[in-house]
């Protein structure tokens, strides 16, 4: 497991947003300490050196959740097709 960063915020949607060590890829799977699913990176956004992951929450997302740190599964994580399979032609 790599530290993705610490949770800043969890939005009325469900969604947590998170201050992230280093841009994760999205899809990438996200998991607290315990390594209890959290869910799955959406989007990364902000500046370079720290940027912000948007997270999709699995389930319902708790509180809890706020201020502590979150990490990513270290690997081929990520379920994206290569550039060209994405664009449907």
């Amino acid at each position: 497991m790599k530290k993705l960063g610490v949770v800043e915020n969890i939005a009325y949607d469900g969604s947590v947003l998170v201050r992230a060590a280093f841009a994760p890829a999205p899809g990438a799977r996200v998991v607290d300490k315990r390594e209890r699913p959290v869910g799955k990176v959406v989007r990364v956004f902000g500046p370079v050196a720290e940027p912000f992951a948007s997270v999709r929450a699995e389930g319902k997302a708790s509180l809890s959740l706020l201020g502590s740190d979150v990490y990513v599964r270290e690997g081929n994580h990520a379920e994206q097709a290569d550039r060209r399979g994405r664009r449907g032609h």
